[in-house]
């Protein structure tokens, strides 16, 4: 029986002591033509009471962020969305406010937030269960919002029904099998896979690639990426999939700052891991029989560099996502280059279509949206296609392989098409 969309159960507020990290952000690139930033917290951000989730910081790097946009095409893609769970995912993304979109059904398999997620899309359509949605020959691609156990399966479901599909992180969840069959199933269907990592349509990361593709770092000698979530306890999710969950299979908010930027992979790893004392990492308190709290990844990259990764949950009161790259030329941190180039490329990213909202994670979300919808309409690969999301992804689960054998390096899987 699949899993169904994630979902929470009443938590206390008390019990959610989670706070919104926020660094000191680096001067701007003037030359790149990026404004100044402000900060503010949607309705999405709030977890329960006057909680906030890490990472749902909403950042406008431009005070209008449609400026200079041009429509590519009149076509309107007809979408399916499911899952409203703990992070509200299924309506945070703008879908239902971009011009080629139009949202015709969507799907919780708990009623009334399938009710509410209808409303917040200005959909009429609902189905129980993705299983139903899938079926609608209507509907052309589907965004995948469920919990992160599920997504291999309800992504291979989407595309079996011949439908491209936009998946939240990750793209499988702690399964070797998973990916392959994942791989597999893009593959034979030809149709377009998108995961939605955030930290990619960062201001930082997507400069970082900018600068990257364009020669200014040359080979990454090194790079970090960090995630820290703290939580005294997990946020509630659809059967307790958060509690006690492995850090590093939840890798892609920091590994993004190494594949996200080069497109390469990770070839092998050693990991440590801790316990900062949480409760529910405890072997008899959580599914995966996991201790870990916190786990520091050491990757050697297809560049014959190292990408020091992280993910800690067990840092108090931090929250946010960061990182940092340093190569032959170059090295950035935040969005200020350092380095031998003088003529920079466009670092600031692509002008939304009226309407979208830039979003949280670093206004990532509608600038995630606009690239799967700009991928169908101009038949070309996602930035974050299959390959991008396995290479993100399934470094963390070997990572977490080698904390279980105390460092011991290991081979790290590579994916092509």
């Amino acid at each position: 029986m699949m899993n169904p969309e994630d979902s929470f159960p009443p938590v206390d507020p008390d019990d959610i002591t989670s706070q919104l990290g926020r660094g000191t952000r680096r001067s701007f690139l003037q030359a790149a033509g990026l404004g100044t930033a402000a900060l503010g917290l949607s309705g999405a951000a709030l977890a329960q009471g006057n909680q906030k989730i890490p990472g749902f910081d909403e950042v406008g790097t431009d005070p209008d962020p449609s400026k200079g946009w041009e429509p590519v095409s009149d076509r309107k893609i007809r979408v399916g969305i499911v899952g409203y769970g703990v992070c509200r995912f299924g309506a945070a993304f703008s879908f239902q406010d971009h011009p080629n979109v139009e949202v015709v059904a969507v799907s919780d398999l708990f009623p009334d937030r399938c009710a509410e997620l209808a409303k917040e899309c200005r959909c009429e359509k609902t189905y129980p269960s993705l299983e139903e949605l899938v079926k609608d020959d209507s509907i052309e691609a589907v965004f995948v919002a469920t919990d992160a156990p599920s997504h291999p399966r309800h992504c291979m479901e989407v595309l079996n029904h011949g439908k491209h599909v936009a998946t939240a992180v990750p793209a499988v969840y702690g399964s070797l099998e998973d990916a392959d069959k994942l791989l597999e199933t893009v593959k034979r269907t030809g149709l377009k896979y998108m995961m939605f990592e955030t930290s990619s349509f960062r201001e930082d990361c997507y400069a970082m690639r900018q600068i990257y593709q364009a020669g200014g770092f040359g080979r990454l000698i090194y790079s970090e990426g960090e995630y820290y979530h703290f939580h005294t306890h997990n946020i509630g999710s659809y059967k307790n999939w958060r509690v006690g969950s492995v850090p590093l299979w939840y890798p892609t908010h920091s590994t993004a700052y190494y594949v996200g930027v080069t497109d390469k992979p990770f070839v092998s790893v050693s990991c440590t891991g801790s316990n900062s004392g949480i409760p529910d990492y405890q072997p008899d308190k959580n599914q995966y029989g996991n201790t870990f709290t916190d786990q520091i990844a050491l990757f050697e990259t297809a560049e014959g560099g190292a990408s020091r990764m992280l993910m800690c949950k067990g840092t108090n009161s931090k929250g946010g996502e960061t990182g940092r790259v340093f190569g032959e030329k170059g090295w950035m941190e935040g969005i200020e280059y350092r380095g031998t180039m003088e003529n920079l490329p466009k670092i600031a990213r692509p002008p939304l279509p009226p309407n979208v909202k830039p979003g949280g994670h670093g206004g990532s979300h509608g600038q995630l949206m606009n690239e799967f919808v700009l991928s169908i309409l101009e038949d070309r690969k996602p930035q974050v296609d299959i390959i991008a999301a396995l290479n993100m992804t399934v470094g963390g689960i070997i990572a977490n392989e080698s904390a279980l054998k105390d460092g011991e390096r290991l081979k790290v899987p590579q994916y092509t098409l």
